[in-house]
């Protein structure tokens, strides 16, 4: 199954969602959209949408609106990551009128500057995380990712200068990108109660006065958002500014102004996949569960049901010699109790030895992703641990898995750390063959950045 991106962006009633799949020669993209009446409406959408099921390969991101977010631009003298944590909530309680044990913090990859090095932090309210991830099917995996508009585009946006208008129905954000940043941008709320031209004027002097702050001006504008109207735009074509759509290199004339925000959340995930330098706002008590603690609550959830499939089969079998209407109800009876208390609430009895074996099968093949021979990913995880030497510092980004091998990417401090790492892992008996396929300094120049192909060893040689 190829590797879905989905970019699902949530406003007032409705949810739209956007899934890439990289096909040869192009991307291949699915839109849709539905209207919630409340969370638990909007997770069963979701999930309808992404054909009833989500799987492990699948990567999922949504942002939060940019009204929920504080932005402060801070300065270090230091680009250290740990560094820049530590130091993070100290500046910020300086700067914010609010408690941050209630608030989460992220920050963008530091930027030089001639001194000293620029941060862009966001703060966030945890109440908003917690609301947002009840819309959700799964919460404790997906979204992988939680960003915050325009942030979340910046991506896409940073190739080339100029000013986003995102048009949300409630809310309007004005933001100029330059040299490769957000450099600033403007926040328009509850502009529900506001008619086209009262936008339209707010719009013209936030591009103005963003303009001034660069000397530039006839930027280009990017127009993205579902209150973006007919009206609207013929106010803003008269201008005279280029109107450009966001990735029209990818996507052509498929996606709409509603449409583009989420399209373009699935974009940015699938270019970036392998890099860290986005916020993401899933941290701490609202961090994703790692594959390893689902697969082993899978693995006993397998146990129990091979176990109660074969004591239902039995009391099944048991039920055909019964003639005794009070013993075939109580029986019937115990079932249902047992089925209750093992599978998902809200589930319909409909037959209970079937709908217990359907369960099985569907965990057994989530299972088979990680392998129960002698190369099971904790296996291989607890190989990868054991053979690499503890003074080699090493950041683990994407661990791939199948039946073949594994496929790792992270970075090191050196190129050095990195082949010392690959010889390493040629001295285990699990792999027949160690290749380092990429190697190259990071952005930044403060790491290396690369990708180890580990097949495994069969038949014993290598």
């Amino acid at each position: 199954m190829s590797k879905r991106f989905i970019g699902i962006d949530l406003e007032g009633t409705d949810v739209r969602v956007a899934i890439l799949t990289a096909i040869p020669g192009k991307i291949d993209i699915e839109l849709d959209k539905r209207s919630y009446e409340n969370p638990a409406a909007a997770a069963v959408a979701i999930k309808e949408m992404l054909g009833g099921k989500i799987t492990l390969r699948d990567r999922l991101i949504t942002a939060l609106p940019c009204r929920v977010g504080l932005f402060r631009r801070l300065r270090f003298p230091f680009r250290e990551k740990n560094k820049i944590e530590a130091a993070l909530p100290l500046e910020l309680r300086s700067q914010l009128p609010i408690s941050l044990e209630e608030h989460v913090i992220s920050f963008l990859p530091p930027r030089a500057r001639e001194d000293d090095y620029e941060v862009d932090a966001v703060v966030v309210n945890k109440r908003e995380i917690d609301e947002l991830l009840t819309h959700f099917p799964d919460p404790e995996q997906n979204p992988r990712r939680i960003d915050l508009f325009p942030f979340a585009l910046l991506p896409i946006l940073r190739e080339q200068d100029g000013i986003l208008v995102y048009c949300r129905r409630l809310e309007v954000v004005v933001a100029l990108v330059y040299d490769g940043m957000i450099r600033d941008y403007r926040l328009l709320p509850g502009t529900s109660e506001l008619n086209e031209e009262e936008i339209f004027d707010f719009i013209a002097s936030q591009v103005s006065q963003l303009e001034n702050t660069i000397g530039h001006e006839g930027l280009p504008l990017w127009i993205i958002g579902a209150g973006v109207t007919e009206d609207l735009l013929v106010l803003l074509y008269k201008t005279d500014r280029p109107l450009l759509t966001p990735a029209e290199d990818v996507f052509a004339d498929k996606v709409s102004y509603e449409m583009a925000p989420a399209a373009l959340l699935a974009l940015s995930e699938m270019r970036e996949e392998k890099k860290s330098g986005q916020l993401n706002f899933r941290q701490g008590e609202f961090s994703a569960r790692g594959q390893l603690e689902v697969f082993r609550a899978k693995l006993i959830a397998v146990a129990l049901l091979t176990l109660l499939v074969v004591f239902v089969g039995a009391m099944v079998m048991h039920l055909d010699f019964l003639q005794k209407t009070r013993q075939e109800s109580s029986l019937k009876q115990q079932m249902e109790t047992i089925f209750r208390q093992i599978m998902p609430e809200n589930s319909t009895i409909v037959d209970v030895p079937l709908q217990l074996e359907s369960q099985l099968k569907d965990l057994q093949e989530q299972v088979q992703l990680f392998g129960l021979g002698g190369q099971g990913a904790a296996q291989v995880l607890q190989g990868l641990s054991s053979l690499i030497d503890r003074d080699i510092r090493v950041d683990f980004r994407d661990f791939n898995y199948d039946s073949d091998g594994v496929n790792l990417a992270g970075n090191a401090d050196s190129f050095e750390a990195v082949n010392q790492i690959a010889e390493s892992l040629k001295t285990s008996p699990l792999f027949g063959q160690v290749e380092i396929i990429d190697a190259k300094l990071a952005a930044d120049n403060s790491a290396v950045d690369f990708q180890l192909q580990l097949k495994f060893l069969n038949g014993g040689e290598r």
